[in-house]
């Protein structure tokens, strides 16, 4: 079994490779977090084939900024995957843009004063499989603020720089997405709110 600091001194051995631009270092780095970024970036970009595209663009940025990587937190592998993840988040976002997908986003004048505090009712009871698809059929400005604001942390203020939008507008997205979403957990799974679980 490989000890932490082992595991540690392995990856700072990778890292190190790929700042000298070693196709053998780049290559493992790709193989050790390719999963990762397929699970970030599909998330925002559904089709499978453009996802793809998405991690190998994130990849090349990565390789060209791993440079100005520092550590803040004293897990090396946490950080690194933090540091990434903006990178596969942004790429993500530009190739919605490179593509034109189509948004939709709403002004500040939507009342979101409940639907920013609560999640939608039986949301804890989904699988993580359930709650994907279901992210999935959003619109893709809904979907754009919810995976940045629920699942990836992200401030409003982060967003709306992110997507240059106003806070307001990142506001009203995310609650819209929380209300489409409820009123999908209600037509697929009437039995998580009408008996409080879920059917196996």
């Amino acid at each position: 079994m490989v000890s932490g600091d082992a595991q540690q001194s392995d990856l700072q051995a990778l890292i190190d490779g790929c700042i000298r631009k070693e196709r053998e270092s780049q290559s493992a780095l790709y193989a050790r977090f390719f999963g990762y970024g397929h699970t970030v970036c599909h998330r925002y970009v559904s089709n499978d084939a453009d996802a793809i595209e998405v991690i190998n663009d994130a990849f090349l940025k990565i390789f060209q900024e791993l440079r100005n990587f520092r550590p803040q937190q004293p897990s090396l592998e946490n950080a690194l995957k933090a540091w990434i993840r903006r990178i596969f988040i942004n790429t993500s976002i530009d190739h919605l843009r490179k593509r034109k997908v189509r948004t939709f986003w709403l002004g500040e004048d939507v009342d979101t004063r409940e639907w920013l505090a609560v999640p939608p009712q039986g949301l804890d009871r989904l699988s993580h499989e359930e709650l994907l698809k279901m992210i999935g059929k959003l619109s893709p400005a809904y979907r754009l603020v919810f995976n940045l604001f629920v699942i990836d942390g992200c401030s409003h203020e982060e967003i709306a720089k992110m997507l240059k939008i106003s806070v307001g507008a990142s506001k009203s997205n995310l609650a819209r997405a929380r209300t489409n979403l409820q009123r999908m957990i209600l037509q697929a799974q009437p039995q998580i709110l009408n008996h409080g679980q879920r059917a196996i």
